[in-house]
């Protein structure tokens, strides 16, 4: 800035603002962003903040040359806050922060026209006196920026609008220090005045400094609208200044803020002289060890004019000293953790923007997800859960990982085929996905649990009970702490004591099933209707994965020949299954009804349902062969081996013993839930079918057999006529 001329009036030059961005406020803008802006760009309100410039140091080597002058003004971590705490000492200065969606836009935006606008604010602010009632509308500013959170760059470019007078304002002679005008005793006074005129976000900006008497009279500091409000301006014997904190350290060139003022008392007041108090000290100055930094000047305003629209100037040059935006680039310093944590669950926000604003990504990533079994279908499910955002997930599983586990099952690699700790056998499947599902996301708390399962079919003897009844309390308590169970083991039989214990616990239960080239995904019953009572329904009685059986679950593993032993399915078909079981969770988390919702058949695309994400049936039956889904729905089977109200009961009140029973006993389940007796009635309800059809078989036979021997007689006198 060139310094006013030394005698004689000069054009009034200011120094500008140079700003100061906390880097700390990105993070805040991006999560706003995705948040609460999304996709509009409507402006939201955000603060800054000046602070008056710091005494050159006394230690300061006379040989090196001074920093050049710098009128900084932050914007902080916190700006975005309103009921943030502000810096001390400072003047808080209200702003718009727009935050466009692409590049492009911001370099269509019409700078122009966004300052203008500004501008056209502060002078219906002055127009109205509101201005004037609070003077930090006079140092209102905007920020325009392009976040891009994927590169985590953000371009912007900050405004300070001022208005410029109808003819340049002159400084009508060099800057004089405080003492040249005020004594000792007025300088003190003028210091404890600034310090006690605060608003409610810090000191204000602007003032009015008023001396009554003679010579040393009495100096008062008085808000702005004193100068109305008192009528100032026409008090006999008093003098008055105008003040404004001063960022500026220059001696003849006062920082921004001033232009506004300036025009204030140009255009609302018509003031064509005024003294100008440039305060620069710190609070809790010693005046008499230190001098005092302040200055005051003198300046001459344009005579009154028409109140046409003024000029509006105010964009911010860039570091290269021209007018244009800034870009900052985080990603060299930021954590690789943590971007891979914020990249992770960018596009569940993104889907927020535009297509469901009410997805409750918090409630997913909060929600315990316990898979039974860590196979084909515990990856897959384990994938898909990551994607939607879910990051507390429980692998439980007995077997060891095996050569032929990784081409099929993508959380396990080559290595895991042998375990350090026994080179003769993988390790073990639960805890190697669990390892693997925290190397994909940093955040995910994941935990592997190499436990059998209790079956029905698989004898347990009497010298592994104590094992296997802890492992029992195991499972129960794993249950008791999922929000969601996926049933995903081999066998069949493995799914039984899950399907009892959710449904004991009133624990949403996924079902999935593969055969070659077909699958079910289903979900269990909720039967607790306290839980009804709470989510305003009834118990939702659909079928679990055992009501559609006639017999009991039983070993399943005996006789197996090398391809029943594996797998074998089409290879996209556990992808496809695993993917629709995690689809139809997310959705029956976001239906109203929760867990209890009815389910849906097929309906047409795009018809009202109840959930925000479509239908969600009971069962999807898949058929690869043809690319078909069918939606199934059933209802419970009051004599299932599963979930049927008798056998739910006596678990609840028999626990071990009865489990004990159902593995050891063959006919047990069968017996127990009626399904046997069941079978024999219907068994003997067929023989008595087939019985009185060999009965009317018979009688439709002898009644033939008359009409034949009729017919006969008269066939054989025809035939003797022949």
């Amino acid at each position: 800035m060139a310094d006013a001329a030394r005698q004689g009036p000069a054009v009034l030059q200011h120094l500008q603002f140079s700003s100061l961005v906390d880097v700390g406020l990105w993070s805040e803008l991006a999560a706003a962003k995705l948040h609460s802006m999304r996709l509009s760009d409507e402006p939201a309100p955000i603060w800054g903040a000046y602070a008056l410039p710091l005494p050159p140091s006394r230690n300061r080597d006379p040989s090196v040359a001074a920093p050049p002058p710098v009128a900084t003004f932050c914007v902080e971590r916190t700006s975005l806050d309103p009921s943030a705490e502000t810096p001390a000492g400072s003047a808080v200065a209200p702003g718009l922060v727009k935050v466009v969606n692409t590049l492009e836009d911001f370099k269509e935006t019409d700078k122009k026209g966004f300052i203008d606008s500004l501008g056209q604010g502060i002078v219906s602010d002055i127009d109205s006196g509101e201005a004037v009632r609070d003077p930090s509308r006079l140092i209102r500013w905007a920020m325009l920026v392009y976040s891009n959170l994927k590169a985590y760059t953000h371009t912007y470019w900050l405004a300070f609008p001022a208005l410029c007078t109808p003819s340049a304002v002159q400084l009508v002679s060099p800057a004089v220090p405080l003492g040249g005008r005020l004594s000792s005793a007025q300088m003190a006074q003028l210091h404890t005045g600034c310090a006690q005129l605060r608003g409610d976000k810090g000191p204000d900006a602007f003032f009015v400094v008023i001396i009554t008497g003679q010579g040393s009279g009495e100096l008062s500091v008085l808000p702005l609208r004193c100068f109305e409000e008192e009528s100032v301006s026409t008090r006999e014997d008093t003098k008055y200044y105008f003040g404004f904190m001063d960022p500026s350290s220059l001696p003849n060139n006062p920082g921004w803020p001033l232009r506004n003022l300036l025009y204030l008392m140009h255009r609302r007041w018509s003031l064509t002289k005024a003294s100008i108090i440039c305060y620069r000290d710190q609070p809790n100055i010693d005046s008499e060890a230190q001098p005092s930094a302040s200055v005051i000047i003198d300046v001459e305003l344009p005579p009154p004019a028409s109140k046409a629209p003024p000029t509006v100037v105010g964009w911010e040059a860039n570091a290269r000293g021209k007018l244009g935006a800034r870009q900052v680039d985080l990603s060299p310093f930021l954590d690789p953790k943590r971007r891979a944590i914020e990249s992770a669950d960018l596009n569940l926000n993104l889907m927020r923007w535009r297509f469901m604003p009410d997805l409750d990504i918090e409630r997913i990533a909060n929600m315990n997800c316990l898979l039974l079994g860590s196979g084909t279908l515990g990856c897959n499910v384990a994938r898909s859960l990551l994607s939607w955002g879910a990051r507390k997930i429980t692998f439980l599983d007995y077997g060891k990982v095996s050569f032929s586990n990784p081409t099929r099952q993508w959380l396990f690699e080559f290595e895991d085929c042998s375990d350090p700790a026994n080179p003769t056998e993988g390790r073990p499947k639960a805890a190697a996905a669990a390892d693997r599902l925290s190397r994909i996301v940093p955040n995910v708390v994941s935990r592997g649990v190499e436990l059998p399962i209790p079956m029905p079919g698989h004898p347990i003897n009497k010298d592994s009970e104590d094992k296997v009844k802890g492992e029992v309390a195991v499972l129960d308590a794993l249950i008791e702490g999922a929000d969601v169970v996926f049933l995903l083991t081999d066998t069949r039989e493995s799914r039984w004591l899950p399907t009892l214990m959710c449904v004991a616990k009133s624990k949403p239960c996924i079902n999935v099933a593969l055969g070659f080239d077909t699958f079910v995904v289903m979900r269990h019953g909720v039967q607790d209707s306290s839980l009804g009572s709470v989510n305003g329904g009834s118990p939702c009685n659909v079928g679990c994965y055992f009501c559609n059986d006639v017999v009991a679950p039983t070993d399943s593993t005996k006789n197996r020949t090398l391809d029943q032993q594996c797998t074998t399915t089409r290879p996209g078909l556990s992808s496809i299954a695993s993917a629709i079981a995690v689809e139809l969770t997310v959705s029956l988390l976001h239906h109203p009804k929760g867990p209890l919702a009815p389910p849906d058949l097929a309906g047409q695309v795009g018809d009202e349902t109840d959930s925000m994400m479509g239908l969600v049936p009971h069962q999807i039956r898949g058929f690869l062969s043809n690319f078909s889904n069918v939606l199934i729905h059933g209802n419970a089977f009051e004599g299932c081996t599963a979930c049927s109200p008798k056998i739910v009961e006596a678990y609840r009140q028999g626990g071990w013993d009865f489990l004990l029973r159902a593995c050891n006993e063959t006919d047990f389940l069968e017996t127990f839930s009626g399904l046997k007796a069941l079978k024999e009635a219907s068994d003997a309800a067929m023989a008595d079918w087939d019985n009185d059809s060999d009965d009317e078989h018979d009688i439709e036979t002898s009644q033939t057999d008359v009409k034949l021997h009729k017919r006969g007689s008269k066939d054989d006198v025809n035939s003797a006529h022949v």
